[in-house]
C-alpha cells in the first residue's frame, strides 16, 4: 500500500506544478506567428459580345505579383475552335458593376501571362473587352494568379 500512496503523492505534486504553470502574469515574451500567404489561382470564363466587356473581382492578401493570362478565345459558332482575335485585357479596381482600369494592353490567347502587375493587399479586378475586333461573340478564359 505504501507504493500506491507514493504514486498518489507524486501524481498530486505533478498536478500542482502543472497547474501553477498555467495561471499567471502578463509578462510573457512571445512573438506573433508568421503567416505566409501562398498564391491563389482563379479561372474566369464567359462569353464576350461584340463591343462588350466582362470582369472578375479578386482579393489580394499580400503584396506580390498578379499574373493575368488570356488563356483561350474560341468562337461561339463552332465551339472549341480557337480564334486569333485580339482583345483588351486589363487590371483595375471594381467600381459598381464595372472595373476601373489601371493597366491594360491588347492581347491574343496564349499560354504566358500577358499582364503582370505588382499589387498590394486589396480588391482588384481583371477585365476583358472588345477593342473593335469582334464580328461575332466569342468564348474566353482568363487565368489569374495572385497572392
Amino acid at each position: 500500500m505504501r507504493t500506491m500512496s507514493a504514486v498518489k503523492t507524486f501524481a498530486a505534486a505533478a498536478l500542482a506544478v502543472t497547474m501553477s504553470a498555467c495561471g499567471g502574469g502578463n509578462n510573457a515574451t512571445g512573438t506573433e506567428p508568421t503567416v505566409i500567404a501562398g498564391s491563389s489561382t482563379a479561372l474566369f470564363e464567359g462569353q464576350l459580345e461584340v463591343g462588350g466587356s466582362a470582369f472578375y473581382s479578386f482579393t489580394v492578401q499580400a503584396t506580390g505579383l498578379a499574373n493575368v493570362m488570356l488563356a483561350s478565345v474560341t468562337t461561339t459558332k463552332e465551339p472549341g475552335t480557337s480564334s486569333p482575335v485580339v482583345l483588351g485585357l486589363a487590371l483595375g479596381t471594381p467600381l459598381g458593376t464595372d472595373c476601373t482600369i489601371t493597366n491594360s494592353l491588347p492581347a491574343s490567347a496564349g499560354l504566358t501571362s500577358q499582364l503582370v502587375n505588382s499589387l498590394t493587399p486589396g480588391v482588384y479586378c481583371a477585365r476583358v473587352y472588345d477593342i473593335g475586333n469582334l464580328t461575332s461573340a466569342v468564348n474566353f478564359a482568363i487565368r489569374i494568379v495572385h497572392t
